[in-house]
């Protein structure tokens, strides 16, 4: 199997990132166009429906136009506003998507690097190439969010006042996942200062009411986009969405948890940034006013390292390394090291090459310092070609991976009872 489709196998969310390029596009964005171009993507509504999506839906495309795209236009282009008035900050896109983000920054002779997925990074970097040229001010790297070493990595040494900025990305975290993404930024901050701004949680709070100011509060269409879209979201890869303590409705334990994490809590209205007209509105200008209206209670989160934090001790992970054999019609491994979107891949090779029905299945994790939903996505693919439980064991779980798999429910597949 190809290194593309183990990438996708091991993390299918990031089909979602294409449709983010589609909508810009359809709503105006030039350079969105060029890209999407580019990247040889069809055009949105173009595409053969997924049978996750019921016919009818695409049949209602025009009606439906503002709620497919008001809430990637308003969050990209709001975004972009807020960077562009802070000029002296070096651009950390996490994830940066399949979004015109770095041409339009480094147009305007800004640093920026895109941050994401190998099955990203690797379409991105021809497809800007082609429309800008190669420029020393844009960069895309592959990283996990959970791997400090992956972001440290991927920045100069001499990188001084980041802008990290982070939209539709902590909603798939479980909540060990999302402690290591806040340590990791907390880290990079302190290293090289600046800022993390977050849109996901204001989005999480406020979409359904952007959408349906967007729809002119029409019920049908609304119920319509809902229904769609709840049904896409149960198909999407077994995540389970804005799973972690960032959405409890509670906003003091949200708070509660960011102080936790070391940060300080600086908010920006969302309203004073929108584009002057919304694009995705124009074939309904009437309901430009009350989602603006909406807009007003959405914020921006800037966090900044609080003065009073220490410095967060730093875990020296063993390189990731898989060993495996077919041993009596049973498939060893044993995993080393970090197993997240970069490498977990690595181990599914290891399990795909070896082929055939096997009798049971081994894995020794006592050298695994770290799993990530990824790298559990895989054991799980191994524990289901079996079928049976009794015949997949896992050897060596530490404390650490023994919390991670009871707090995502998966010890009840992996672990022995």
């Amino acid at each position: 199997m190809k290194d593309q489709e183990l990438r996708e196998l091991v993390n299918p969310v990031f089909n979602t990132a294409k449709s983010c390029v589609q909508l810009s596009a359809a709503a105006g964005d030039q350079d969105a166009q060029r890209l999407l171009d580019a990247l040889g993507f069809p055009a949105f509504g173009a595409q053969k429906p997924r049978n996750t999506v019921p016919q009818e839906m695409h049949e209602q495309v025009g009606k439906l136009f503002p709620a497919y795209t008001i809430l990637i236009e308003t969050r990209f282009q709001a975004m972009n506003r807020l960077i562009e008035r802070m000029k002296d900050r070096q651009i950390v896109d996490l994830p940066c998507g399949y979004t015109s983000r770095g041409i339009r920054m480094s147009r305007e002779g800004r640093t920026y690097f895109g941050f994401d997925l190998p099955a990203v990074t690797d379409a991105m970097v021809p497809a800007v190439e082609s429309i800008i040229g190669k420029r020393e001010s844009i960069a895309y790297h592959a990283v996990d969010a959970t791997n400090y070493e992956s972001l440290e990595n991927a920045l100069p040494a001499d990188s001084r006042g980041l802008l990290v900025t982070t939209e539709g990305l902590l909603m798939y975290f479980a909540q060990s996942e999302l402690e290591e993404v806040f340590s990791n930024i907390h880290r990079l901050l302190r290293k090289h200062g600046g800022s993390w701004v977050i849109t996901d949680r204001a989005y999480f709070l406020y979409d359904k009411e952007v959408v349906a100011a967007a729809l002119n509060n029409d019920p049908a269409l609304t119920a319509m986009y809902a229904a769609v879209t709840n049904r896409a979201a149960a198909t999407t890869a077994d995540v389970r969405f804005n799973d972690s303590v960032f959405f409890d409705p509670d906003d003091e334990k949200v708070r509660a948890f960011i102080r936790k994490m070391g940060f300080a809590l600086h908010e920006i209205c969302m309203a004073d940034y929108l584009p002057e007209p919304i694009a995705s509105l124009k074939g309904t200008p009437e309901a430009e006013p009350a989602v603006r209206e909406v807009f007003r209670k959405m914020m921006f989160w800037e966090l900044t390292v609080a003065e009073d934090t220490a410095a967060k001790p730093v875990d020296i992970d063993l390189p990731f390394q898989v060993a495996s054999e077919v041993k009596d019609g049973v498939f060893h491994a044993s995993v080393q090291g970090r197993m997240d979107t970069i490498t977990a891949p690595e181990l599914l090779r290891e399990f795909q090459n070896a082929g055939g029905q096997f009798k049971a299945i081994h894995v020794d994790v006592s050298r695994m310092s770290y799993v990530s939903s990824a790298g559990l996505r895989v054991l799980l693919m191994m524990y289901k070609s079996l079928g049976s439980q009794d015949r997949f064991e896992m050897t060596g779980v530490s404390d650490q991976v023994r919390e991670i798999l009871e707090t995502t429910g998966f010890d009840q597949f992996l672990l022995k009872k």
